[in-house]
């Protein structure tokens, strides 16, 4: 089981010779040859980030840390109490603390609103990665966690 950091860092030498030879032999002005292989060795540099990444995702699952286990299940949760809070608390809060002000004729503040956009970016980054655990279930594997941390 090496995940795929070692399939890219197998594929990458010759990623990077046919990637260099389809430049040379496409690419007719030198200036613009020189361009071009910039980019290509800007994009071989982002796969080599993305090896290094998932050669770091693959030991933290692998790991037998209870943090590494369930860090995203807990900033999930984070986030469905934030728009929880932000959705059904916050406005209902609003309503009976307008009536009591009313009421006793004084001004209650408002309920603190939350920055919905940077839980947006949490959160849709959690579900990008948790698209991986539903390809795990499909392929039969039954747990998140190594069977000691349960």
């Amino acid at each position: 089981m090496g995940g795929i950091g070692p399939a890219i860092g197998a594929a990458l030498p010759s990623i990077a010779d046919n990637a260099k030879v389809l430049v040379e032999r496409l690419v007719p002005d030198a200036n613009a040859r020189e361009a071009a292989q910039a980019e290509v060795d800007a994009a071989l540099a982002a796969m080599e980030v993305a090896k290094a990444q998932s050669t770091v995702n693959l030991a933290e699952a692998q790991g037998n840390d209870w943090f590494s286990a369930r860090w995203r299940p807990s900033v999930g949760g984070i986030c469905a109490a934030g728009f929880g809070y932000q959705f059904v608390l916050a406005p209902i809060l609003t309503w009976p603390t307008n009536i009591v002000g009313v009421a006793i004729g004084a001004s209650i503040p408002v309920a603190p609103m939350l920055s919905i956009n940077d839980l947006m970016v949490v959160l849709t980054g959690i579900l990008g990665l948790g698209v991986q655990r539903t390809v795990e279930r499909i392929q039969g594997v039954s747990v998140a966690a190594p069977a000691g941390l349960k």
